[in-house]
C-alpha cells in the first residue's frame, strides 16, 4: 500500500492561497448580488474552502472530477481564472462555458471537470463514469465526486 507524503510548506501555502481566492470570490459574489449586478440564484461555498483546496492539491493534471451546484470553490481551487468565473455567472461569452452554464453549471473541462450538476447527488454517477472512462483508456487517474451528505440521504 502506498503511503502519502507529508505536505511541505509550499503546498500549505498553495492550499491557503486557494482558500483565500475562493472566499474572496464568494464574498464579491454576494456584493454583486446585493448590488443587483445579476439576478440568478446561487449557492455559496463559504466555509468549505479547505475541502476543495486540499483535494485539488493532491490531484494530478489528468485526474477528473464532477461537482454540484456549489461548484465555484471546486472550479477555482483547480485553477480557473476568477474573472472568467464571474463572466460565466454574468452570462458573458468570455465565461468558462461561454456564459451558458451560469452559477449552477459552472465547469472547466480544460481542467478536468466532467460536468457539474444542479441535481442533488447527480455528480456521483458522472464521476463514476469518469472513473470507468479512465480505466477503459488504461489511465491510472482518479475521478472525484464533490457532494454533500444530503445527496445520499444519510445526513441528519
Amino acid at each position: 500500500m502506498a503511503t502519502l507524503k507529508p505536505l511541505d510548506a509550499k503546498a500549505h501555502l498553495r492550499i491557503l492561497e486557494r482558500m483565500l481566492v475562493i472566499r474572496r470570490f464568494e464574498e464579491a459574489l454576494v456584493e454583486m448580488f446585493e448590488e443587483k449586478v445579476f439576478k440568478s440564484h446561487y449557492h455559496l461555498y463559504i466555509g468549505q474552502e479547505a475541502t476543495a483546496a486540499a483535494t485539488m492539491e493532491s490531484l494530478r493534471d489528468d485526474d477528473v472530477m464532477a461537482s454540484t451546484h456549489r461548484n465555484h470553490g471546486h472550479v477555482l481551487a483547480r485553477g480557473a481564472d476568477p474573472g472568467e468565473a464571474f463572466a460565466e455567472i454574468l452570462g458573458r461569452a468570455t465565461g468558462l462555458n461561454r456564459g451558458r452554464g451560469g452559477t449552477l453549471h459552472m465547469s472547466d473541462p480544460a481542467r478536468g471537470f466532467l460536468a457539474t450538476s444542479s441535481v442533488v447527488g447527480g455528480c456521483v454517477s458522472l464521476a463514476t463514469g469518469g472513473a470507468f472512462a479512465q480505466q477503459r483508456r488504461g489511465k491510472r487517474g482518479v475521478s472525484v465526486a464533490f457532494f454533500g451528505d444530503g445527496s445520499l440521504e444519510e445526513g441528519r
